[in-house]
């Protein structure tokens, strides 16, 4: 049995040559406009990051990178060990 999706039909006003746009990429508006959103959410969340990360003082930020480098080498070692 398929689980019941998660989406809701919403109804929204366009500008016309962007729906012009989206017809032309694709016969199925909703999943182009649901990509569009969802990268459009990734961007933002990036932007946050970005303006995270940048707002840190240096010492944390080599703190952070040397930790991810630790982390990197660890998961390397453990997938070479399960011969991943």
């Amino acid at each position: 049995m398929v689980a019941p999706s998660n989406k809701r039909r919403v109804s929204v006003t366009i500008d016309a040559d962007l729906l012009e746009v989206i017809d032309q990429v694709s016969d199925n508006r909703s999943a182009v406009i649901e990509a569009a959103l969802r990268l459009w959410h990734i961007q933002a969340i990036n932007e946050q990051l970005r303006q995270y990360y940048q707002s840190q003082p240096q010492p944390d930020l080599d703190q952070a990178a040397q930790w991810a480098d630790f982390a990197q080498h660890q998961l390397e070692e453990t997938l070479d060990q399960e011969g991943l």
